[in-house]
């Protein structure tokens, strides 16, 4: 079992480790670098890695406390790493993705407490727990022995003031809300279920494809998603398309062709929305089997997503000011939904 480990930490929420330390069996231990800045997207490993890889066993225990900038609070957690769980997952990624690179064991930490453990590879990465961490004190001598005499409100507002996203979104945003990192990891059983459709304007229907000799219709290839509880699959081995568990969306490329021309829509999703609708149709049920539509004609550039569960008389359709859209044919844009904003080259992910 041969890994890299890493840590997270979400843009614009830097953590600071004070201590870390992860359990293995036979008494193997890894340390985790404390006074170390963490930021970036969340779920991804940050650029520079614990310890060099080799040969592992499976994480038993994570024991950690760190910093969470924005708040100026220390949180410490020490917990139990589902090992069951783990080589689940790992097995899932390692018959996925192959051998072709070294996968990531992710430590990612959040405001109010919120510790996630991921297995990452380029290709896929899966969500194996998530821990809560609880308050706790540092004497700040022993955070900052060369500076006895700084205080912690000191730390935080260095960092703050070092990064302009952390600045801006404090100033304009304030604090997040106190559920924002449950609800980016909270779990739906949902499947992609693409349909190639013609929009008919004049009835404000979707019909099936004409299937008339000679007319040629699309055909699907695959889906890439990237989901707000930090993990993605790029994988195009179908899996997508059957019921399964998976956080909110977050990015979705969807490719398919036409004869010689090929086709790939892009979609970005509003984060307040995208959690709304997603909590106002599942409720309570977050394990309800729940096909994500998304239906597209083209021709007529339209596109259309919608939720739909058994015994619903039509699927909820998904605001399109929940999304912006962007379509390229044969490597040329094709399409923009008129919210479109992301900045250049934002399709690469």
């Amino acid at each position: 079992m041969n890994y890299l480990i890493s840590g997270n930490a979400p843009i614009p929420y830097p953590v600071e480790t004070f201590f870390g330390v992860i359990y293995f069996a036979e008494e193997q231990i890894i340390e985790i670098p404390f006074q170390y800045p963490l930021i970036g997207e969340w779920g991804i490993p940050a650029s520079a890695v614990f310890e060099e890889p080799k040969e592992r066993l499976v994480p038993q225990k994570l024991d950690v406390v760190y910093l969470s900038v924005i708040e100026g609070v220390f949180y410490s957690v020490e917990t139990e790493v589902p090992q069951d769980i783990f080589l689940e997952k790992w097995n899932r990624i390692n018959i996925s993705t192959g051998n072709d690179h070294i996968p990531y064991v992710v430590v990612g930490f959040a405001p109010y407490g919120l510790v996630a453990f991921w297995i990452y590879s380029c290709h896929k990465s899966i969500l194996v727990s998530t821990f809560q961490a609880v308050r706790t004190i540092v004497d700040m001598s022993d955070f900052r022995s060369a500076n006895t005499r700084i205080q912690i409100e000191d730390v935080c507002q260095r960092y703050i003031n070092n990064d302009l996203r952390v600045k801006e979104n404090l100033e304009q945003n304030g604090l997040p809300p106190r559920d924002l990192f449950d609800k980016y990891m909270q779990q739906f059983t949902y499947r992609y279920l693409p349909l190639f459709e013609q929009w008919n304007e004049n009835d404000s229907e979707w019909r099936e494809n004409d299937k008339k000799e000679g007319k040629s219709l699309p055909e699907f290839d695959y889906i890439e998603e990237s989901l707000f509880d930090g993990t993605h699959d790029k994988l195009h081995d179908g899996e997508l398309m059957n019921y399964h568990q998976a956080g909110k969306t977050k990015k979705l490329a969807v490719k398919w062709h036409i004869k010689k021309s090929e086709y790939t829509a892009y979609f970005w999703f509003e984060d307040e929305e995208i959690r709304a609708i997603f909590d106002r149709f599942y409720g309570a049920h977050p394990e309800t089997k729940t096909d994500f539509m998304i239906r597209i004609d083209a021709e007529k550039n339209k596109y259309e997503l919608a939720l739909y569960r058994y015994g619903l008389k039509e699927p909820q359709v998904i605001s399109e000011s929940a999304y912006q859209l962007l379509v390229f044919k044969n490597k040329f844009e094709y399409y923009r939904s008129e919210n479109y904003n992301q900045p250049r080259g934002a399709w690469i992910w």
